[in-house]
């Protein structure tokens, strides 16, 4: 090979030698990121590993978090809704929520409430409740038929529930916290045609107790009309009773109002006439105190009255299951627990509770000693000539004893014999709930009651705070996993009802109760899948890159060795030359 050739080809080599050298180290550099890659698709697979998500508990199951679960009335948020709220405490709408809130009137378009805060109202924007409700229709997102059904409830459906007002009447949905169910007893009104059972008033109230009828029942009248038979028996049953202003004057001759065995009913000590007896709810008993005293009177005869005003009451709160009028959800279980709640209490009414000096002297020696050491027991008291009873104390304690019957021993609740302050009553527990029987059906639907009590508070809560205008909260609050990072992350938070009447806001993991935060399988799998085709695709990658390296290696070492020859060669050539001209 000439010189000239040899150095051309000598050139080549080099460049070529180069070029692979520049290649080499290419695929060195990306075989590194895919290494990175590789190291850091693992490390997201592994944090995903620890990935929670926010649940809703019924109970029986759980589901994803949601916004429209929150805020769609259902048993599975009790009818209650659980509003999402910003950090200003403006409620987050979701689209189609936040355009009927405007379109309506109740807001305006910087989110701000309107202050027309009126249930009624007829037009489509004038910021009423019913307006509110016509454009949720308009938006889809409830539909016709259950607008129709609220504002067919009237005045009825118009509730000021998480606004200060107290939460609908659950009894149609059959079910009431403690207080609520004290307030039932004591204002629910009698509905025409609804039959009375014997022992309840025939008075304005469901659960007025004719305690004169439950103590006396065999007394009849005479007259020859049954208006005057039972203006007789009425007579007869008012003898029956003292009408002093004062228990302690029970004691005096009949013309000074008391007479040997007659009844005393005190309010807090005031004795009550007889048509305040006959107006008596077992809804006041248990928010007052209540006693029954009988002047020289046989313990027997207490004791029986006692028993028979305590089977009234029990009779009214659904133990026999034969009246019309609501009562306690009298089911075959709920019954039997009844009956045992009766005998329970009962047995404590067998007991008498008397101190003695030691001079022999009865503690209770008048009528005020006794009442008021009965509002402190669950038993009847023994005086000096006089027995009394604390009625309001019986209810409770039948009460108890009907929860404890109910639940068990270890629910918490107990009847101390001796002692009221012992004694750990169901009814006082506001967070107790009691199942009440539904009578309304074909009246008034617990549905339509639900519905309208649950949109009541939405739109209440509107008035109230306003609304976000943020497009984006808006248009992803429905995407749960929007929202469960949105509320762990504290840029979105719940507002809630509480037991004043109104909404909180509070972080997520205060309602222990209903939301929860459990390991996300389903984003773990999801993690897992994608490590898996990312891994795939980048050992595929680097294998590639092995084979590539592999064969510019050997194109390399070929390279290199026909380099070394060629320069060998130029080198001899070059020495040949110098040799020959040398000579």
């Amino acid at each position: 090979m000439g010189l000239a050739a040899s150095q051309a080809r000598f050139l080549a080599i080099t460049a070529r030698k180069m070029n692979c050298e520049f290649q080499s180290m290419q695929i060195a550099q990306e075989k590194l990121s895919v290494t990175r890659d590789l190291e850091k698709a693992a490390e997201d697979y592994q944090n995903s590993l620890n990935a929670t998500k926010l649940v809703w508990d019924s109970g029986d199951n759980s589901y994803d978090l949601s916004f429209d679960l929150m805020t769609t009335p259902s048993a599975l948020n009790d009818y209650q809704p659980f509003l999402i709220t910003d950090t200003q405490g403006k409620l987050v709408l979701s689209q189609k929520m936040f355009n009927a809130a405007l379109s309506a009137g109740v807001i305006d378009s910087k989110g701000n409430p309107t202050g027309s805060f009126s249930m009624g109202g007829t037009a489509t924007n004038d910021g009423s409740r019913n307006a509110f409700l016509y454009q949720l229709g308009v938006q889809g997102v409830i539909n016709s038929s259950t607008i129709d059904s609220i504002e067919g409830l009237g005045d009825f459906g118009y509730t000021l529930t998480g606004a200060g007002g107290e939460v609908a009447d659950k009894t149609l949905a059959n079910i009431m916290p403690t207080n609520q169910f004290i307030s039932y007893l004591t204002n629910t009104e009698y509905t025409q045609g609804q039959s009375i059972p014997e022992g309840a008033s025939v008075g304005d109230k469901v659960y007025g107790i004719n305690i004169a009828s439950v103590l006396f029942p065999d007394i009849t009248g005479s007259g020859d009309t049954d208006e005057d038979k039972e203006a007789d028996k009425d007579a007869q049953l008012k003898k029956m009773f003292c009408e002093t202003t004062s228990p302690s004057n029970t004691d005096k001759t009949p013309e000074n109002g008391g007479s040997k065995g007659q009844i005393i009913i005190t309010k807090d000590g005031d004795a009550l006439d007889y048509n305040e007896i006959k107006e008596l709810t077992l809804g006041d008993f248990l928010s007052g105190k209540y006693e029954m005293t009988i002047v020289n009177g046989e313990s027997s005869d207490f004791e029986k009255y006692s028993k028979a005003l305590l089977a009234g009451m029990a009779d009214l709160l659904g133990v026999n299951n034969s009246f019309d009028i609501q009562g306690l959800n009298v089911d075959s279980l709920t019954q039997q627990a009844l009956k045992d709640a009766l005998v329970s209490t009962e047995n404590n009414l067998n007991l008498s509770s008397a101190s003695v000096e030691s001079s022999g002297k009865t503690v209770h020696d008048s009528i005020t000693n006794a009442y008021t050491a009965a509002q402190g027991a669950n038993c009847i008291v023994k005086g000096n000539g006089c027995y009394s009873v604390s009625i309001s104390n019986m209810l409770k304690s039948y009460l108890t004893n009907f929860a404890i019957a109910m639940d068990g021993y270890d629910s918490g609740y107990s009847v101390d014999a001796d002692s009221s302050k012992d004694s750990l009553y169901v009814t006082s527990d506001p967070g107790y709930y009691f199942a009440i029987k539904n009578d309304n059906e074909g009246t008034i639907s617990a549905q339509d009651m639900l519905n309208a009590d649950f949109y009541n508070q939405i739109y209440n809560q509107i008035c109230m705070n306003g609304a976000s205008t943020d497009s984006n909260k808006m248009q992803r609050v429905n995407d749960s996993e929007y929202l469960t990072h949105a509320l762990k992350n504290g840029q979105l938070f719940i507002s809630a009802l509480n037991d004043d009447g109104y909404f909180y806001q509070t972080n997520y993991n205060t309602f222990n109760d209903y939301i929860g935060e459990v390991t996300d399988d389903d984003a773990i799998a999801r993690a897992e899948a994608e490590y898996n085709v990312k891994k795939s695709k980048l050992n595929s990658k680097e294998e590639s890159l092995e084979v590539k390296m592999k064969n510019i290696d050997t194109e390399l070492s070929s390279l290199t060795t026909e380099y070394d020859s060629v320069k060998n060669l130029i080198s001899k050539n070059v020495e040949k030359v110098f040799t020959m001209f040398s000579t």
